[in-house]
């Protein structure tokens, strides 16, 4: 019988990590609602500000069409109260994440995050296709491995096969979480989802398998791919500098729906000696590991499928900012980064991929659109 799990169905196990429900930070429940006409509705024009003190987001509160000018009050996240003086305006002189909602009267409106950044803040990128909703699809493949992990040349095959043979390999991006061993060159030393068996694939955060042959993984992509359109697409503005990389995700629905984003930074060409691998130079790639994921800036609560980014309706667009600094002994030629958006399932419990892309560090990405 094949180890194959949908996340789904584990709702109970304590291995999986996010099928927990009922805690808002958990990333299970929790969302914003969508907007209905006559609710008290709250926007900004800007979401990433620089934090200088003078760079500022304004807010908008409206009822409708009535745009509301006082009588309003804001409250940050902890529900204390935030003067944003008669001009509604945000300024900061720190990095981080702000986020506030309004009162007027007896209504409550929608949460609003504003990102603070210490850098210049990229340009979010050209929208080739401005009417156009409909996206490339990709599913995200998250490959469980280390170098002494003597059973994992077999999934390197596999995927090596999966990704030089298959027409679906146009439509998959590989991430591998190298967290067998810490003497691993690739090693993962955050925080990650953890598993009990190596190695193990985990496609879209949807469904998970200790079996790794070239079938199966084919089986597994193929349900994914097919399981749901393309509902959002990724953009991406990136800049490296001084050893740190910031970059702007422009998310756009082609629904309306609740939506997560996750980044990681891959690294490719690291050198290593894998257990089990074949001799022979014919075979030198075994050791040759690529698309190792570096950072994984996707955990919320207790889900790694993406940070909140709440509703955003069709034809819209949602962004969000990551600033991560390097380590020394990584290669910035060989660095990637892989962003993806995820939304709930049926149930509203779980986070799926929906779609994924690969962006350079220092770079423009724009929406890719199915012709």
């Amino acid at each position: 019988m094949k180890n194959v799990f949908r996340f789904a169905s584990l709702l109970t196990a304590a291995v999986m990590l996010f099928a927990s429900c009922g805690d808002p930070d958990s990333g299970q429940g929790g969302d914003d609602p969508v907007i209905e006409e006559g609710d008290l509705v709250l926007d900004v024009d800007k979401l990433i500000i620089r934090g200088d003190g003078v760079d500022a987001a304004t807010f908008t509160v409206k009822i409708g069409d009535k745009v509301l000018t006082e009588g309003v009050t804001f409250y940050g996240s902890d529900n204390k109260p935030v003067d944003l003086g008669p001009s509604f305006k945000f300024t900061v002189t720190e990095a981080g994440e702000f986020s506030f909602w309004a009162n007027y009267k007896t209504f409550n409106s929608n949460t609003v995050t504003v990102t603070s950044v210490m850098t210049d803040v990229p340009e979010t990128p050209e929208d080739p296709k401005p009417e156009s909703t409909s996206f490339v699809r990709r599913v995200l493949i998250t490959k469980f491995t280390g170098q002494e992990c003597q059973f994992c040349p077999n999934a390197t095959a596999a995927l090596h096969k999966f990704f030089d043979e298959h027409k679906l390999a146009a439509n998959a991006v590989k991430a591998e979480a190298h967290t067998f061993t810490s003497n691993d060159p690739a090693y993962f030393s955050g925080s990650f989802y953890s598993v009990s068996a190596f190695p193990t694939v985990i496609v879209d955060w949807a469904v998970q398998s200790t079996d790794v042959s070239y079938e199966n993984l084919v089986s597994l992509v193929n349900e994914r791919y097919s399981a749901e359109e393309a509902k959002a697409g990724i953009a991406v503005n990136s800049k490296y500098a001084d050893g740190a990389i910031t970059l702007k995700v422009s998310v756009k629905a082609a629904e309306t729906g609740q939506f997560r984003v996750g980044a990681w930074l891959l690294e490719d060409n690291i050198k290593g000696q894998q257990k089990g691998a074949p001799a022979g130079e014919e075979n030198s790639w075994y050791h040759e590991f690529d698309d190792c994921i570096r950072i994984a800036d996707s955990k919320q609560g207790s889900m790694y499928s993406g940070v909140k980014l709440g509703v955003i309706d069709e034809g819209k667009t949602a962004e969000k900012m990551f600033t991560w600094t390097l380590k020394e002994n990584w290669k910035v030629e060989n660095l990637k980064i892989c962003v993806f958006v995820s939304v709930p399932d049926a149930a509203g419990r779980s986070y799926y991929v929906n779609n994924v892309i690969t962006a350079p560090i220092d770079g423009i990405k724009q929406f890719e659109y199915a012709e």
